[in-house]
């Protein structure tokens, strides 16, 4: 009786502490369709993933979770896929024993209430009410804009200028508050999205009111990581780019133990920035342990993982990572930034001798392989040239740059009548390429050659690579000059146009 006794009490301590550990979100909105999904997402690091979900019903809905070890949530909720709502969602701060209400009078979700007792709520509420009316209008714009998808051009541009011009005033009011208010974990959140905006929005009119809140951060909040995150993002380090030496750090593997990339030099390296919250990421792992024992006498497989630590060493036992895995600990601040890397999953591949050969992003199921395949598999080209009369044939001429390592020059051929390129292609297998019907070559002089016919491929469909992955096709032009020394080919002028500049004729 006393043992039964006994284990009746651990129990219910147990579940006292379990209970002592909860919080409650509770809402109330209106305006609201009876059904509507809504998704509580926990965020940890930059990553997060969607921990419960709920459907309102008569306007209301509830969650109930257990706080997290750091013993507050960051969480956001969300009606994604809804017309309804716009692309936005609702910040919520919660810690144990939070009893936390929702609030809202129609679908603008950002700027429902949030009533309370969490400082950091009620924080992050003073900068929304300091900005209610334009989040409102830039929501309203939001839910706009997702009905203009298939509209023209000109009016979609419209209505992101519109967005754009909104989003101004927003900061322009966050930046006045943050100068009256001490610096916070809240207030570096708020600092955080002005200096992305400072980094990636060119037309962004208040740099220096952004540099000067900065500089009221002190050493140790400049040191936290959300601190270096600014920093990089306002004072941006050099970024190694095809060609340079590798940029390198300190780097922690799951036990703590530090290694570095000159660690690994004599083997090619292939550099995997991932995170657990990135879908193709994960994805690759599999294609990623593949290629790893395939290549494992010359090849070294790094993932740089971007999570927190505790998140970082819960997907490495749950995908069975059993090549280098190591973190620099600095999420986005640190080898991320010398490496420019803006999205993931992101690959750079390194020769033996710490030289930077390829940088590419994007995952699809074989390309990992093919790159391998086509770096390291490879037979070294060699550029050879050969005349007879009027006749030019150079093999795997080199070339000063360009944008796509989807197309290789194989050969040129210069006659007085035509000038034909021929090229090998690698992509995705059973994915397709697309040449222009508008591509060109241009000589050193300007002068512009037009494409004349195709072997191959047909130009303005879409060519799907065979299961190798691997292709040849050639496009004849209007002759070069046959003195030709160095010539341009173009698609056009276009971001994603193919452009490769500089392809030499003479050595």
């Amino acid at each position: 009786m006393k043992k039964l006794l006994f284990g009746s009490l651990l129990l219910m301590g147990y579940m006292g502490a379990q209970a002592q550990q909860e919080y409650t979100i509770e809402g109330k909105v209106e305006g609201v369709k009876d059904g509507t999904l809504i998704s509580l997402f926990l965020l940890d690091g930059n990553v997060g993933s969607t921990v419960a979900l709920d459907s309102i019903q008569n306007g209301t809905f509830f969650f109930k979770r257990n706080a997290g070890e750091s013993g507050m949530d960051k969480l956001s909720l969300m009606c994604t896929r809804n017309d309804d709502f716009p692309s936005m969602s609702l910040e919520i701060y919660a810690t144990p024993n939070a009893r936390i209400k929702v609030t809202g009078t129609n679908t603008l979700i950002h700027t429902w209430k949030v009533d309370s007792p969490v400082k950091e709520q009620i924080e992050h509420n003073r900068f929304i009410e300091n900005s209610r009316d334009l989040w409102d209008e830039y929501q309203r714009l939001s839910i706009k804009a997702r009905s203009l998808r298939s509209a023209p051009e000109a009016e979609r541009k419209a209505m992101h200028a519109k967005e754009d011009s909104i989003s101004a005033l927003i900061s322009k009011r966050e930046m006045q508050l943050m100068q009256e208010l001490p610096v916070s974990n809240i207030w570096m959140d708020r600092l955080h999205r002005l200096s992305m905006s400072v980094k990636y929005n060119p037309n962004f009119s208040y740099k220096d009111e952004t540099l000067a809140l900065y500089n009221r951060m002190n050493e140790a909040q400049k040191a936290s990581i959300k601190g270096q995150e600014i920093t990089v993002n306002l004072f941006p380090p050099v970024v190694v780019k095809e060609g340079d030496e590798m940029a390198d750090t300190e780097l922690y593997d799951l036990d703590g133990k530090i290694h570095h990339l000159t660690d690994f030099k004599g083997k090619y390296i292939l550099l995997d920035f991932w995170s657990s919250g990135c879908g193709p990421c994960i994805m690759a792992l599999p294609e990623m342990k593949e290629i790893q024992e395939q290549y494992k006498e010359r090849l070294t497989v790094i993932s740089l993982s971007s999570d927190t630590k505790s998140r970082w060493k819960a997907a490495s036992a749950k995908h069975e990572m059993t090549w280098q895995n190591l973190s620099d600990l600095k999420q986005s601040a640190g080898l991320y930034a010398k490496y420019g890397v803006n999205g993931i999953p992101n690959y750079v591949l390194i020769s033996p001798e710490g030289k930077i050969m390829k940088m590419w992003s994007g995952y699809g199921k074989g390309s990992l392989k093919l790159k391998m395949r086509r770096y390291l598999d490879a037979t070294k080209r060699e550029m050879s040239i050969t005349q007879q009369g009027n006749t030019k044939v150079v093999n795997y001429p080199t070339s000063e740059s360009t944008n796509t390592d989807i197309l290789e020059v194989k050969q040129v051929e210069l006659t007085d009548t035509a000038t034909i390129v021929h090229f090998n292609a690698y992509y995705i297998p059973k994915y397709w390429i697309q040449v222009s019907k508008n591509i060109q070559l241009v000589d050193e002089k300007g002068a512009s050659y037009t494409l004349q016919k195709a072997d191959g491929i047909t130009p303005g469909e879409h060519f799907f690579l065979p299961e190798s992955g691997e292709a040849e096709f050639s496009l004849t032009f209007k002759p070069l000059p046959l003195e030709t020394k160095l010539f341009n080919f173009t698609e056009g002028t276009a971001q994603n146009d193919w452009q490769i500049n500089g392809i030499k004729l003479s050595k």
